[in-house]
């Protein structure tokens, strides 16, 4: 079969036109990449631009019932010198409203002496101190006790030169969460 001059120029420029347009995709995409590379540095000097990938919460199963749980981790948050500042019963509140809610509540508790250092450090820590711990049952009849990692609330809040603090403060958050 002859295939026409027209036909092979026609067949090379449509070629040529989507090589063209995947080269002009690439370009445009390594202009982005380069875009959000440098703006970590501009927006918030370079301090948003770390590799680290850090879990926001820290959990461990639990042996016993919600109710049971949530006691003994007050027991121990007081025992450890933690003030409790009040507990959200969630289950109970979505009853008051006629819904279903699996066992979840909250306890709010803290160490004001530590908390207001880590307001220091970064002032929008605020918004999540007092420190929590969430005792839930999961869909498969499991219990777990969850804290904030202090790691991940330090680079939400752009907390910046007070990372042995925060690390403290992790240590003993987790160390807490173990003794659960």
């Amino acid at each position: 079969a002859v295939v026409s001059t027209q036909s092979k120029q026609w067949y090379q420029r449509r070629v040529h036109g989507e090589y063209l347009q995947a080269k002009h995709k690439e370009k445009m995409l390594q202009n982005f990449l380069t875009f959000v590379f440098l703006s970590c540095f501009v927006m918030d000097k370079g301090n948003s631009c770390s590799a680290r990938s850090v879990r926001p919460v820290n959990r461990k199963e639990l042996s016993g019932g919600v109710a049971a749980s949530v006691e003994l981790i007050k027991e121990k948050l007081v025992e450890k010198g933690f003030n409790i500042f009040t507990t959200v019963d969630h289950t109970k509140n979505a009853a008051g409203v006629d819904l279903e809610l699996r066992p979840t509540t909250v306890i709010i508790f803290g160490n004001p002496k530590v908390g207001t250092k880590l307001m220091q450090c970064a002032q929008e820590y605020a918004i999540d101190l007092p420190q929590k711990v969430l005792v839930y049952e999961d869909a498969d009849g499991k219990v777990w006790a969850v804290v904030n990692n202090q790691m991940a609330l330090a680079d939400r809040h752009g907390a910046r030169g007070c990372e042995a603090l925060v690390e403290k403060v992790n240590g003993v958050l987790g160390g807490l969460l173990e003794s659960f």
